[in-house]
């Protein structure tokens, strides 16, 4: 071999050095698959594509994702979705898989709990036929749908949450309060409870862990869909409510930080007491955390009777019952009221 040939072999082994340095270099998605779900043939199964708008309220946008991963899986498909989130976005859902292979367990699940594409589209027809508000848990049927979820959910959540660094220790249980633009919409599915619920619930929280817990934490912002009118009445009702736990021996402090901040707020607290609303069902339900909620659907009078103990129905403040949410004494006075029993 004469010294030509040997040139040109040095120089094409410098250049596929130089291509395989560069390759390596090119940025990776981090999103594109987390799990194998128990599911060694996921190439060869067909895929359930949807795409999700990213500018959905945290809440509403997990609400979609989980649910509509579910529903891939009841149709025997992986679950890919797509939605775009800029790279330099400190939002943690850029984190999320954007592919996530059939889980053969919980497909099974599903099935020996009669759960179906079918039911599940029935029960979301009652409300508003959107996956927005697959997260009410009104029957037997969606709570066990949810329950069957958690695992997945929750390993993906946490995976994501670390990656944003937003993991941290909460030292106490952490109400989220919900007052904006609720209640003065007038949703059918966000109400005030009444004072006597927190304090019950804390109680509950105690006999649970064995802890009492002396400090509570209010995730309360008024910044959410509202205005002036809605943020000094909704300054006076936590103020109301703040006063009432100081009453009953707890040291209250206020959290209220980004969206995401928050949302890891109640995933990693010990106990989450919620009070109706997507945001603290997906943080809180798929959390490790011990975790109380209302949820009642005031249109249809309705709600889960049998639940697993942490729906807790019995001190919703009804809309029928309040004339003028802008008149806060009087409100007040009602949400201070003790439920009959």
């Amino acid at each position: 071999m004469n010294k030509r040939n040997y040139a040109i072999i040095f120089i094409i082994f410098i250049l596929l050095f130089i291509m395989t340095i560069f390759i390596s270099l090119i940025p990776k998605p981090s999103n594109i698959e987390l799990f194998s779900n128990n599911n060694d043939n996921s190439e060869k199964t067909e895929r359930f594509s949807i795409g999700l708008d990213p500018n959905l309220q945290l809440g509403n946008f997990l609400s979609c994702y989980f649910y509509n991963m579910a529903i891939a899986f009841l149709h025997n498909k992986n679950y890919e979705t797509t939605y775009t989130v800029s790279e330099d976005s400190k939002s943690f859902t850029k984190h999320l898989p954007l592919f996530v292979p059939l889980d053969q367990n919980i497909k099974k699940a599903f099935k020996l709990s009669g759960i179906t594409v079918e039911s599940l589209s029935e029960e979301l027809k009652q409300i508003d036929d959107s996956c927005l508000s697959a997260w009410n848990v009104l029957t037997k049927e969606r709570e066990t749908f949810w329950t069957i979820m958690k695992p997945l959910a929750n390993r993906i959540l946490k995976e994501a949450l670390e990656k944003a660094n937003l993991n941290r220790i909460i030292d106490s249980p952490v109400i989220h309060y919900r007052c904006s633009d609720v209640p003065f919409v007038i949703s059918e599915y966000y109400h005030f409870q009444k004072y006597e619920y927190f304090k019950n619930t804390l109680t509950k929280i105690k006999e649970q862990t064995g802890i009492h817990y002396n400090k509570v934490y209010i995730c309360y912002c008024n910044t959410h869909n509202t205005d002036g009118k809605k943020q000094l009445a909704c300054d006076a009702y936590s103020s109301s409510l703040i006063s009432y736990l100081e009453k009953n021996g707890y040291e209250v402090s206020i959290k209220c930080n980004t969206i995401d901040e928050d949302f890891a707020t109640l995933f990693y607290a010990p106990a989450v007491i919620g009070t109706s609303g997507s945001f603290s069902f997906m943080a809180s339900f798929f959390s490790d955390c011990i975790f109380f909620s209302s949820m009642y659907d005031e249109r249809m009078d309705r709600h889960l009777k049998n639940s697993s103990g942490w729906l807790i129905n019995d001190y919703t403040l009804k809309h029928s019952e309040v004339d003028d949410y802008y008149n806060t004494k009087v409100v007040i006075k009602s949400l201070y009221s003790e439920t009959p029993r």
